[in-house]
């Protein structure tokens, strides 16, 4: 502080005291009174608010845990709610398939380095799981199960391997192929084919492993190509969600689709 600060602030107080002392004794008693009254009210106040920031605080921390309560349970209601209606697409699917040896399995593992390449689900020997049976979903085919544990198996999805296929309304075969992410190529359909977009490619039942009729995409588009124009370049999309598998079905091959 200043030392001219100081000396006022100094004779400021001096100035007070000697007023105070000149003062009349009830004047003195007054300004006590006064003084002593203020001090406490002061006191109190501050003791007051302390009290209602302590209860604020532990209010605003109650509403705080109360709040990450409720969003913690909206989400497991939001998530069971989504596996019932996943769960009920496959129970439906399920009777609607009655007459066919369906083996329900839950995806259990995925290589993370291979998301495209091969999933584990945990049905094996003790469900009647064999190798080489095809894997499927409501929405189409998924791929074949390439080896067979006690309890598990690890699945090859769709994009590992070739699998002749035929466009249902006209009949037209080809080989499917993955292109990227949930988009498959029809392979060799000639120039000159009916193959239309919209149309529905199944498997087509050649080569044993996949039976007749499963699903495997729609055909997003048809050109035809200046490298060959000998064939078409047909694109389709599997409905089915590659990257978020749950819940599968392994089906018998010996029962046609």
């Amino acid at each position: 502080m200043p030392p001219n600060r100081s000396l006022g602030t100094l004779g400021a107080v001096l100035v007070l005291g000697l007023s105070l002392m000149a003062l009349p004794e009830h004047h003195k008693e007054a300004v006590a009174v006064n003084t002593r009254s203020r001090l406490l009210t002061s006191g109190q106040w501050l003791f007051s608010a302390a009290i209602r920031y302590a209860r604020h605080q532990a209010k605003s921390r109650f509403l705080l845990a109360q709040n990450v309560q409720l969003a913690l349970e909206n989400m497991r209601l939001r998530e069971a709610a989504m596996e019932n209606q996943r769960l009920r697409y496959a129970l439906e699917f399920r009777r609607a398939e009655a007459n066919r040896d369906l083996i329900a399995a839950a995806v259990i593992g995925r290589d993370p380095d291979q998301l495209y390449d091969t999933i584990v689900i945990d049905a094996g020997r003790n469900r009647g799981v064999q190798q080489d049976w095809p894997v499927i979903t409501a929405a189409g085919l998924v791929g074949h199960v390439a080896s067979v544990g006690a309890s598990s198996s690890v699945v090859e999805l769709l994009m590992r391997a070739p699998v002749s296929a035929i466009v249902q309304e006209c009949r037209t075969q080809g080989i499917v192929s993955w292109l990227r992410g949930n988009y498959f190529h029809l392979r060799f359909v000639e120039a000159g084919s009916l193959v239309q977009t919209g149309a529905h490619v199944v498997s087509s039942g050649l080569g044993g492993r996949y039976p007749k009729g499963i699903p495997i995409g729609i055909v997003v588009e048809v050109q035809t190509q200046d490298r060959d124009p000998l064939f078409l370049e047909v694109i389709l999309e599997s409905r089915v969600d590659f990257l978020r598998l749950e819940e599968v079905f392994v089906m018998s091959p010996v029962h046609r689709w």
